[in-house]
């Protein structure tokens, strides 16, 4: 089932969320999917009902027949519930491997970028996994092969169940399902099949089947079952004991105790309930569950003799405390019902709020106890710390979501863990207001023994393990949601094997209770001695309560990355740490280190290949070709700045005569005869560089001139300085003084080494008419911005003025005018729009002012400093109402549009540019950064995030200025796709970003120096490893250009800002400063520097720019000859860059120009696009 699930707005169910839409799709883009074909498909489950486990493996034979050409194919698996795990993988007879998640994401990508086959199966979130297939050829068969650990679960009338949510998009001609058990009775139900009595084997054949509503499994466990079950896997003994809560309670209930403690509240008044809601647009399903738990917490508190208050706290990007500290129950409903579930969630605000619920104030008294109601799918992968104040006070229970509901439950656990707390089914609330009021206590599993704990040997060896481990005096295990107890272990077998344990030992409490429980290790049945299904399912079954006792019991996150990924890539198995990758070829375990499973086909050959192969040869290899690059192409580029920066142009600034604009010979200069697709345009002018949207992938740099101590010249290139703006427009534009000194007043000094702040953007289509209203408060006198609109947009479509301007109004981008200092202080702008196939809009960048010489044509004037009215940027009527709903009623009445339009039109619901495009219309219309921001992580709610979901979502985090959180996904799409370098550049500019703005308001002292060393150290790795790795694709040759550009001026900045620092930044031992930084100490000195990068794969565009001069520069004409400006090499397969570089700028108007030619891929899979402008000034 394909879990690009398609989610209400609030309030909803999500208990047939996984059944909405096909369960295999091959998904191109965003409104395309292409059902593959599946001829057959078997389903096999091997259950052991005593305890409560099952392995499920799906065996598909599927078939492209929709796609002419060898594609990638996604494979999208809903499993029973998010506790499930994907353990096994295979493609014909290639057996998959278990890898660290970022190693296999980036083997995959190389393998990919090679053209060899290749698979993965990896957690994508929650209860779905996805595979991909590479190549999967058209109308060639493939059979796949998962395998899949689950856990059966109790139900009301006392049988155990478990529903694979399984949904072909068409029917299948031949489905058969079995059924086998080790101790205990199994039905099979699914659409089709006939009712059959409970039996130790159950089959069912069925032909032309859909499996609507899924396939269940109902097991009974046989009378006198033992409670522990082993069985072996290679040379290895697993063994598995579960103790049910019937059990548990007739143990304790056979000891005399003490009598518990008092429930929380007694003897300091009223019990006092803190509530933490999620209201994030995932959490909107548990609404109803919530107020249900009330009722029962009400209900609860009334049985113990008295009555209960309450305050509610809601959380998602931010916490706010929503009803009066000791509300009543009525009140804390009303609260509740009136929430609106917006937005992603941020974890980590836990820490406050149980510091806050903690403690009293002059609002009301702490809290006695707390309730935490969350998904825990946290969209930045972030995890509260749980030590500050209050965590060892306060009593947090935590809801677990329903089992229909999409959830992150070890999260959740591991939360319960470190407060020491209970976990209950929020679908069970007397249950979980029995735990919150102390009407019951919680069950904890305090020791586990086995017949060996006494024996030194048994102690210090390691292949002999349990869970929790025996080797410890106490520990704290919670039972789990259906009140059992789980344990398991694993000893050596063998000759020289010790002898594997025959008992264990529980020990058990219960408030003031204490009991032990005895259980035998039987051995394992000699028919499962070789490796089978019951052994790989009893070591998946050890491997998972260990990595949830990792993630219990060690607080610290990497230590906890590295024990986890150890144990899960040796158990062979998928999970948040690892994944599965198949490759086939001898050649593709040895190029990427790999070891080649003894049961791989390739094994044999793998073993001859490695032997020829000395690690030696391959280390002397990567550093010849470091050697080479670093002598060859990067030494060649740096000494292409220099040859730029040095060369005379002959005829500099002066005009070119283009002939018009109005044919193609006349456009595209030096005899290229240059090809012209959807353009997306822009004009850069002598003035302040916009934050504001782009119609294509574009990323636009103005570079300062370098960081030396001596001040610049009173008009610096590039910059505006503190000259006042009569003299500079004055020079350039035939405009009244007064009205120039309107628009562009001269900026306040600011302390040295102090930076320009970041302009507020904002963008839209305006004419003459509106140009007017744009312009008159700002002007002298109203007539006097009447008088000058008309020459203003003349001005604004000088560059273009062919007969499409009637159809393609200019775009206007307003902000506040950079403030600079005679220091040369520098900044970073960012700012991004989104752009649907080949669309063109044109986009009005600030431009440079040249370094001398005659100015070649009239420039405009800079835009204005204060904001102009804002207008709607995207298509389609929806986000007009938005626009107005805001207008007339405010971000609230925003906000119910959407939500109506969402209601009246369900195909806006599942795309992720719904949600992007309604978060650019709230912030054109003034909408806060945060409120923008709720909307926009509802891209990751709504779509899987895999790492160009995640980097748009960042792109536009960026451009609100939220960069704590976009440098966070950023991190993660350097872990989802390391393999490409423009993951690299993109964390190194946010992070480099981050930190100028951090700079802005804090004192430049020894702390901030140190602060700002540690992340000028990840900044300078990521961008050093761009100019130096070996590892790119060929079609990304000269990314080191701007990478190398970008490092030297990033590291003069952070020299000239942070006096102490000098000398310590630069890489010099990958790159020698004397051969390789670019500009030296003081930097690059470049005017303009136009970096234009798309992130659709395989696909053509091309950059232009037209000079003051009238000369135009691209791929074909790519030196320009007046003015010395230079445009990088053709980039026809993806991703860019290309790179528009000039280092003396003439005054005048910049036109850039970006052409959409043509992709390299099934049309369907290109999709949409989303682009970013960084600005460097």
């Amino acid at each position: 089932m394909d879990a690009a699930k398609t989610r209400p707005r609030q309030n909803s169910t999500m208990a047939n969320s996984t059944m909405a839409t096909p369960a295999f799709s091959l998904t191109f883009g965003e409104e395309h999917k292409h059902p593959l074909t599946i001829t057959r498909s078997d389903i096999h489950f091997e259950a052991i009902p005593s305890q409560r486990l099952c392995l499920i493996t799906l065996r598909l034979t599927v078939v492209n027949d929709a796609i002419a050409q060898d594609i990638e194919g996604a494979l999208r698996f809903p499993l029973p519930d998010s506790d499930a795990t994907i353990c096994g993988f295979q493609l014909g007879e290639d057996t998959a491997v278990s890898l660290p998640k970022t190693k296999a994401a980036e083997v995959a990508y190389k393998e990919r970028e090679k053209g060899r086959a290749v698979a993965t199966a990896a957690s994508v979130q929650g209860a779905v996994y996805e595979t991909t297939l590479f190549p999967l050829k058209y109308n060639e068969p493939k059979e796949l092969t998962l395998t899949c650990f689950t856990a059966l679960k109790g139900q009301a009338d006392g049988t155990l169940a478990l529903t694979l949510p399984l949904t072909f998009a068409l029917p299948v001609p031949h489905v058969t399902i079995r059924a086998n058990a080790l101790d205990g009775a199994l039905t099979i139900k699914a659409a089709g099949a006939l009712p059959q009595t409970g039996a130790a084997a159950a089959e069912a054949r069925l032909a032309a089947a859909t499996l609507p509503g899924g396939v269940t499994l109902r097991a009974v466990p046989a009378a006198g079952a033992p409670q522990v079950v082993s069985a072996a896997s290679g040379e290895r003994l697993y063994f598995t004991g579960c103790v049910s809560k019937e059990e548990i309670d007739a143990a304790l209930a056979s000891r005399a105790g003490t009598p518990r403690g008092a429930p929380p509240g007694t003897g300091c008044g009223a019990p006092h309930v803190g509530l933490f809601v999620d209201c994030s647009l995932s959490a909107a399903g548990r609404a109803q569950h919530a107020l249900a738990l009330l009722d029962a917490l009400d209900a609860a508190h009334g049985k113990l003799g008295g009555g209960c208050v309450y305050t509610l706290w809601s959380f998602s990007r931010v916490a706010t405390r929503r009803t009066a500290r000791g509300a009543s129950l009525a009140e804390t409903k009303a609260a509740l019902a009136a929430l609106r579930y917006d937005g992603g969630t941020d974890l980590r605000l836990l820490d406050s709020l149980i510091a806050e619920a903690a403690s009293a104030d002059e609002h009301g008294p702490a809290c006695s106890a707390a309730v935490l109601i969350s998904d825990a799918l946290d969209n930045l992968k972030a995890a509260p710390k749980l030590t500050g104040p209050g965590s060892a006070e306060l009593p947090v229970h935590v809801a677990l979501p329903p089992e229909a509901c999409n959830a992150n439950l070890s999260g959740l656990r591991w939360i319960a863990r470190q407060l020491g707390s209970a976990c209950a089914p929020l679908s069970e609330p007397d249950e979980l207001a029995a735990l919150v009021s102390g009407a019951t206590a919680q069950v904890l599993l305090t020791r586990l023994q086995t017949d060996q704990s006494d024996d030194v040997a048994a102690f210090e060896d390691d292949a002999f393990q349990t869970c929790p481990d025996f080797r410890l005096s106490h520990v704290a295990v919670p039972t789990d949601a259906d009140g059992s107890l789980r344990v398991s272990g694993v000893s050596a077998l063998g000759e020289g094997a010790r002898d594997a344990p025959t008992a264990l030992g529980l020990t058990v409490s219960r408030g003031g209770l204490r009991a032990n429980i005895e259980l035998a290790i039987p051995p394992p049945p000699a028919a499962l001695e070789s490796p089978g299904p019951l052994g790989r399912l009893l070591q998946v079954q050890h491997t998972l309560l260990t990595l949830r006792e990792l993630r219990a019991t060690f607080w610290d996150p990497k230590q906890v990355e590295v024990l986890a990924t150890a144990a899960a890539c040796d158990a062979g198995i998928a999970s948040e740490h690892s994944s599965l990758l198949l490759l086939s070829l001898p050649e593709q375990f040895c190029d990427n280190e790999i070891a080649c499973p003894p049961d791989h086909p390739a094994h044999a050959r793998w073993l001859a290949l490695s032997a020829e192969r000395a690690k030696t040869e391959a280390e002397r290899e990567e550093a010849e070709a470091k050697h080479a690059k670093l002598h060859g192409l990067v030494k060649q580029l740096v000494g292409r700045y220099k040859e730029m920066s040095d060369a005379a142009v002959p005829g500099w600034g002066k005009p070119v005569n283009r002939g018009g604009r109005g044919t193609e010979e006349a456009m595209m200069l030096g005899g290229g005869g240059g090809r012209r697709g959807s353009a997306a345009r822009g004009v850069m002018r002598s003035c302040a560089m916009p934050a504001a949207s782009a119609a294509s992938p574009l990323m636009a740099c103005m570079m300062e001139g370098g960081f030396d101590d001596a001040p610049p010249p009173a008009l610096p290139r590039a910059a505006l300085a503190a000259a006042s703006a009569e003299e500079v427009f004055d020079d350039e534009c035939d405009l009244p003084g007064s009205l120039a000194s309107a628009l562009c007043p001269p900026p306040p000094a600011l302390p040295p080494g102090s930076s320009a702040p970041r302009p507020a953007a904002c963008m839209g289509f305006l004419d003459a008419a509106e140009l007017a209203e744009f312009y008159a408060p700002l002007a002298p006198t109203a007539t006097a911005g009447a008088e000058y609109a008309p020459q203003l947009s003349s001005m604004l479509a000088g560059a273009d003025s062919d007969e499409e301007r009637p159809v393609h109004r200019s775009l206007v981008a307003a902000l506040d005018p950079p403030t600079r200092t005679r220091a040369a202080a520098g900044s970073v702008l960012s700012s991004v729009g989104s752009l649907v196939g080949g669309a063109a809009r044109r986009l009005s960048l600030g431009g440079s002012r040249g370094g001398g010489g005659p100015s070649a044509s009239p420039a405009p004037p800079c835009p204005p400093p204060k904001k102009p009215k804002r207008r709607v940027v995207g298509d389609g009527p929806w986000l007009g109402a938005i626009a107005e709903a805001y207008a007339s009623s405010g971000l609230g009445g925003a906000q119910v549009a959407f939500d109506e339009q969402l209601k009246s039109s369900p195909a806006l619901v599942g795309k992720p540019s719904t949600y992007i495009q309604a978060s650019e219309c709230l912030h054109a219309c003034g909408a806060d950064a945060a409120a923008c921001a709720d909307v926009l992580f509802d891209v990751l709610e709504t779509k899987l995030p895999d790492f160009q979901t995640c980097r748009v979502v960042a792109y536009h985090l960026l451009s609100l200025g939220l960069l704590d959180e976009a440098v966070l996904l950023l991190e993660l799409v350097l872990e989802l796709a390391p393999a490409e370098p423009h993951s690299h550049t993109d964390i190194a500019f946010a992070k480099l970003l981050r930190l100028m703005d951090s700079g802005k308001s804090a004192p430049v002292d020894d702390k901030a120096a140190e602060r700002a060393r540690a992340e000028m150290a990840r900044v300078v790795a990521a961008l050093a490893k761009v100019v130096t790795s070996t590892e790119w694709p060929a079609r990304f040759n000269e990314i080191e250009w701007p990478a190398l550009i970008l490092l030297s001026w990033a590291v003069a900045w952070a020299e000239h800002t942070y006096p102490s620092l000098r000398g310590s930044l630069w890489p010099e031992a990958e790159l020698p400063a004397a051969t390789y930084r670019v500009g030296g100490e003081a930097g690059p000195r470049l005017d303009i520097f136009v970096w234009l990068g798309w992130d659709t794969d395989k696909t053509d565009v091309d950059l232009h720019v037209t000079e003051p001069t009238g000369e135009e520069v691209y791929y074909s004409h790519n030196r320009s000859s007046s003015t010395g400006a230079r445009v990088s090499r053709d980039f026809t397969q993806g991703l860019g860059p290309e790179v528009y570089t000039l280092p003396r700028a003439p005054k005048g108007t910049y036109l850039v120009e970006t052409n959409y030619y043509a992709s390299h891929q099934a049309t369907q899979a290109t999709g949409s696009t989303s682009a970013v402008i960084w600005s460097v000034q």
